[in-house]
Parts: C-alpha cells; structure tokens; sequence
C-alpha cells in the first residue's frame, strides 16, 4: 500500500474558514489510489452548473456528494473545496417547478476544517461503491424454532442515490451508495454502510445555508 502524505499547512499560518491554524500540519492518505477514469454519472448536472468536472478541479482539495432524488429526479450538490489555502462551501438544488438550479453559499459548525477531519475519519478516501458489498447486504433471518438461520439478500428501491466524488492534490476518486440509512438499519454489523450514512449526516447538520 503506497502511502500518500498531504501536506496541508507550511511553515507560518493559514486560514480554515473561521479558523487560523498555525505551525505544520500533516494528513495522512493512506490508500488514497485514485481512479485512472472519471466515471462520474454527473457530467451532465456539472457542465449544467458550470463546474469543473472532477478531476479537472482546480482546487487542492474538493470534495463533493451528490444526492439523486429517485421520485422527483432531481440532484442536489454539497460542495467542500480549498483555492489557494482557503475553505468554501456551496450548494447545488435542482428544482422541477419551475425547472432550476439554485446556488447558496454554506456555513459550517464548528468549522469546514472540523468537518474534513471529520470526514476522513469516516474513511471517506477508501471507502468501495456499495455495489462491491452487495453480496455482503444481508440480514439472518430465523425460520425454525430452533433458531437455524439462513441469510437473505435485501434490496431497497427508490429513495435516494449518493455519489461521493474527491479530489486531493492530483488524485481523485468516485464512487456510488445509496439508501444509507436503511441499509445501515438492516445490516448493523457493516461498519461501510455505517461510514456512508455518518457522511451524508456530516454534510446535512453541519453546513447550513448563509
């Protein structure tokens, strides 16, 4: 495993948001690969707001989840990224009626600095497409009284669909879950799932809009 080392702050002060950090901090990226492609199922949305895709971002850092509304077909974009050495977020809602797109600058709690720490923690460098889980999604069910258990696969329709699309220094990655808190419910003992829904509960309580 190639271990990648980020290093955020030089010598001297930055500024994070509402923070000003000083000295030299260094974050590690362990197994932070990258994709060779970009496969994102968003170009379109991306080229519709006029945003970089994302591995032609010019930020050092940027991060984003998107969320697919299955019932009403709409996107929304939660973004996190670093020009030069300061933080910015912002959003993206889709609307049918009237068709737009809607743009808001976001606030964080504590601080965006907090939240990216916060963030990584939740392994969201690593973590694999759902699709990859899928033969592990399953929840024992007992069919006997004497407790015998055979296991049986769980599928959730609709609802909504996640993808998480990243970019550190020249590295990038994309990847797809969805209905993360249901899935978490059903299959406790998969720390992913569990990883996915801490993620999206990150974006949706600690940024809200200006």
């Amino acid at each position: 495993m190639i271990k990648i080392l980020f290093l955020l702050l030089l010598m001297g002060h930055v500024s994070f948001g509402q923070t000003t950090i000083r000295g030299i901090t260094t974050i590690s990226t362990d197994g932070f690969s990258g994709d060779s492609l970009n496969k994102s199922p968003n170009l379109v949305f991306n080229d519709r707001i006029r945003l970089d895709q994302i591995d032609k971002s010019p930020a050092t850092i940027d991060i984003r989840l998107y969320r697919h509304h299955s019932l009403s077909n709409t996107k929304t974009l939660h973004r996190l990224f670093m020009l030069d050495t300061t933080w910015n977020a912002v959003e993206y809602e889709e609307r049918n009626k009237p068709i737009k797109i809607k743009k808001y600058k976001l606030s964080a709690k504590p601080s965006i600095d907090s939240i990216f720490l916060r963030l990584l923690s939740y392994k969201i460098l690593t973590l694999p497409n759902q699709s990859e889980l899928k033969c592990k999604v399953r929840k024992d069910v007992q069919l006997t009284s004497e407790s015998d258990t055979k296991g049986r696969k769980i599928h959730i329709m609709d609802g909504e669909i996640y993808t998480i699309e990243i970019k550190i220094g020249d590295k990038f990655r994309v990847y797809q879950f969805d209905n993360p808190e249901s899935y978490s419910k059903l299959c406790e003992s998969m720390t992913e799932l569990k990883d996915y829904l801490n993620i999206v509960q990150t974006f949706d309580k600690l940024l809200y809009r200006k």
